[in-house]
């Protein structure tokens, strides 16, 4: 079971075992279905725990098997196999969040999709362990938001910053523009990169003739993609300010200001109309997009990379297995899956994360488990 859990292909542990795959599989399902639910791991060690309450919230697609329903029968059908996992009707998600100083995840939920339901039990269960929600860091969706105000009426909510600025960049076509304009930078670079001395004349007149052309092709894309360029680098400014206070001194400029006057000018009607509805989503969106500055004491985490993180550790784990015959055993494997790495120590944490290192997620909330040997059995039924 340990072996599989670290994500080993079942090819491997056939060889390494000497059992058929199908036997592989029951014994797993068998020996997961054994465990706690991981909110019960929490509630053990619930007088010991001290979260900070700075939650980090998002969902992973989990696949299962559908069952295809007929008229006169059920037939299981295939489990998605696509690379990126999109979320089609054949799977599950898993609702989680970490508590952001000490990386631990108190509880999570499964459910056919991310909605106002499973968001709605999941704040319960927080709520029932008396589990201090200071704040709530989220990409773009009201349902978890409005569950968790159910719960927490006075919660700050905080939209991550980076899939904000990412939304932006792929409504403006921003990367395009970017990757034309770099692409020429890096050819003027080229240039003259080497020791001009040693150029002959000639060649060095190539080089700065060729320099002069890249130069204009960099302002014309400039010039024509100019309100686009110009909208997304304020947006940026605005939401990496040193402080609140500058954050709305910058907002202040970009609605009496920038727009304005820039409305007024002939750029293309497709531009104004794309920034004119930017615009609208911004002023509707700022309230949450800010937390972070306007109440600085409370540390509030502006991105959600930490769950993301943690997504991309699960996904190398489905990836190596692509699926679940059901439900069941799908949340059976994830379940053990989230308690082996809330006892699993760190190794790789940096920057003001790196006095994690060496201490488990649930040690770093305050559980005290120096005499735990086994994992394993601590956490069996």
């Amino acid at each position: 079971m340990t072996d599989h859990l670290e994500g080993i292909s079942y090819r491997k542990l056939e060889k390494r075992r000497g059992v058929n795959k199908k036997k592989l599989c029951q014994t797993v399902n068998y020996l997961t279905k054994s465990f706690k639910n991981n909110f019960d791991i929490t509630k053990q060690f619930l007088n010991q725990l001290k979260y900070a309450g700075n939650l980090v919230l998002d969902g992973k697609y989990v696949p299962v098997k559908e069952i295809v329903s007929t008229d006169i029968l059920k037939i299981f059908g295939k489990i998605p196999k696509s690379r990126k996992r999109r979320k089609v009707v054949r799977g599950k998600v898993l609702i989680w969040g970490a508590d952001w100083p000490n990386h631990d995840i108190p509880n999570f939920e499964f459910g056919d999709s991310e909605n106002g339901f499973v968001f709605d039990k999941y704040f319960y269960k927080l709520k029932s362990i008396g589990y201090p929600l200071i704040s709530l860091t989220v990409d773009d969706k009201a349902e978890v938001i409005r569950a968790a105000k159910r719960y927490f009426p006075n919660c700050v909510i905080q939209l991550c910053v980076k899939h904000y600025l990412a939304k932006i960049n792929k409504i403006l076509s921003i990367r395009n523009i970017r990757i034309k304009i770099n692409a020429r930078e890096n050819q003027i670079e080229k240039l003259f990169s080497g020791n001009e001395s040693e150029c002959i004349p000639a060649t060095r007149f190539y080089s700065i003739k060729t320099a002069a052309r890249l130069f204009n092709e960099i302002s014309e894309l400039r010039f024509k993609y100019e309100l686009l360029l110009d909208f997304q680098e304020i947006i940026i400014s605005i939401l990496a300010a040193d402080d609140y206070r500058i954050a709305i001194i910058r907002i202040e400029s970009l609605e009496k200001y920038f727009w304005p006057k820039r409305f007024k000018m002939a750029f293309p009607k497709q531009h104004k109309n794309i920034v004119k509805k930017l615009m609208a989503d911004f002023r509707e969106s700022r309230e949450y997009l800010l937390s972070y500055l306007e109440h600085p004491r409370l540390r509030i985490p502006n991105t959600t990379n930490l769950i993301e993180g943690y997504n991309s550790q699960l996904e190398l784990r489905l990836s190596s297995i692509r699926g679940f015959e059901s439900e069941t055993t799908a949340k059976n494997y994830i379940n053990v899956w989230i308690i082996k790495r809330r006892f699993s120590k760190f190794t790789d944490c940096k920057k003001h994360f790196k006095f994690l290192n060496g201490k488990s997620p649930i040690e770093c909330a305050g559980a005290d488990i120096s005499n735990v040997q086994n994992w394993i059995k601590l956490c069996q039924i």
